[in-house]
C-alpha cells in the first residue's frame, strides 16, 4: 500500500466523514424517543433500546454511520493514520455548530476558543503529512 501526503481530495472526503458522522450524531440525539437516565438495570437497557428502535431518526443516523464508514475506509487507505485521525477532528468543530442550530445547546466562549486551538491543530497537521522517502534499512 503507497500512502501519499494528504491531497485536497483526501481532506475533502475527511471533512465529508466527519460532517456524515456529525449528522448521524444530531438525528441519533433527536430521534431518541426515552431517556437513558433510568439505566440502573440490565432489564432497563432492554427496555430502552426497545423504545428507540422504532425511531426513523435514529436509523438515518446509523445509515449515515454506515455511509461515512466506507468513507473512512477510503482514507485509511491512502493516508497514514497518524495524519488522518488528527486531521479527521473536524467533528469537534462540526457538532458544537450542530448542536447550537438544531438542538438549541450554548456553547461558552472558552469552549469556542478550545474549537479553535483544535482548528489549529488540524491546520498544522494538515500541513505536515509530506512522507519522508526511506533510505533503506540502516543497522
Amino acid at each position: 500500500m503507497t500512502q501519499k501526503g494528504l491531497t485536497w481530495k483526501l481532506f475533502a472526503l475527511i471533512v465529508f466523514n466527519d460532517t456524515a458522522n456529525s449528522f448521524a450524531q444530531l438525528f441519533m440525539k433527536k430521534g431518541l424517543v426515552a431517556s437513558a437516565a433510568s439505566l440502573t438495570s440490565f432489564h432497563a437497557l432492554f427496555d430502552f433500546v426497545g423504545a428507540n428502535v422504532g425511531s426513523p431518526l435514529m436509523w438515518l443516523g446509523i445509515a449515515i454511520y454506515s455511509l461515512s464508514f466506507f468513507a473512512w475506509i477510503i482514507v485509511l487507505s491512502r493516508v497514514e493514520l497518524s495524519v488522518a485521525m488528527p486531521v479527521a477532528s473536524t467533528d469537534y468543530v462540526i457538532i458544537p455548530v450542530l448542536a447550537v442550530i438544531f438542538l438549541r445547546e450554548t456553547v461558552s466562549p472558552v469552549r469556542w476558543v478550545g474549537i479553535l486551538t483544535i482548528v489549529l491543530g488540524i491546520f498544522c497537521v494538515s500541513q505536515s503529512s509530506t512522507r519522508v522517502p526511506a533510505t533503506g534499512n540502516k543497522r
